[in-house]
C-alpha cells in the first residue's frame, strides 16, 4: 500500500516535471494542464488565507501568473506543488499587506456541516498569521513538513516547533471559545 502510494506519487512529480520542462519552453498547453490539476488546491489554500471567495479567486489568478513568469527561475529543487504553494502564500501575504486584511479563514460557504466549520474558522481567525498558514498547509493542503519547510523557507526544526505551537495555540483558543459559548 505505501509503495503504491509512493510510486504514485514518484509519477505524478514526473509527469509535472515534463509539464513544467515544456511550459518552461513556451508550451502554453503544458501550463494549462498544470494549472487544471492544482487551481483546486491552490483556490483552497488561499480561499482559507483571505477574506473572501471573490478576493481567492483572485489570488488563484495572480499565483498562476506568478508561477508562469517564474518558470525560468524554478530550479527543480522541491516539487512543482511546494513551490506552487509557496508562491500562494507569498501571494495571500502580500494581498494581506496592501489591502490591509489579516490572513484569516473565510466565514461564509457552503459546508455539510456548515456551523462547525464556521466555528472552526473563527477559532482559527483568531491566530496569528504564521499559524493559520502552517495549520492550512498542514490540513488543508495535506503537506509534509519537508513541503512546509520548502514552501517557507523553513528549516525542518522550525516547521516542527511552530507546528506544534500553532495546535497548541488552536486548542486554547477553541477550549477558551468553547467555554465562552457555554
Amino acid at each position: 500500500m505505501v509503495l503504491r502510494a509512493s510510486m504514485a506519487a514518484t509519477s505524478s512529480r514526473d509527469d509535472d516535471a515534463a509539464l513544467v520542462g515544456r511550459a518552461r519552453l513556451g508550451d502554453a498547453t503544458a501550463f494549462d494542464q498544470l494549472y487544471l490539476r492544482y487551481r483546486d488546491r491552490v483556490y483552497a489554500l488561499c480561499s482559507s488565507l483571505c477574506a473572501d471567495h471573490d478576493e481567492a479567486r483572485d489570488l488563484l489568478q495572480e499565483t498562476f501568473v506568478n508561477a508562469w513568469r517564474g518558470l525560468p527561475r524554478f530550479a527543480g529543487r522541491c516539487a512543482f506543488t511546494t513551490w506552487l504553494h509557496r508562491i500562494a502564500v507569498n501571494v495571500c501575504r502580500g494581498a494581506a499587506r496592501r489591502r490591509r486584511w489579516p490572513i484569516e479563514a473565510h466565514l461564509n460557504g457552503p459546508s455539510p456541516d456548515h456551523l462547525m466549520t464556521q466555528y472552526v474558522r473563527a477559532v482559527l481567525a483568531t491566530l496569528q498569521p504564521n499559524h493559520r498558514i502552517i495549520l492550512a498547509l498542514r490540513y488543508s493542503q495535506s503537506l509534509s513538513y519537508q513541503e512546509i519547510a520548502d514552501c517557507l523557507g523553513w528549516s525542518l526544526p522550525r516547521v516542527r516547533v511552530t507546528l506544534h505551537r500553532a495546535r497548541r495555540a488552536f486548542r486554547e483558543a477553541y477550549s477558551s471559545a468553547d467555554e465562552e459559548k457555554k
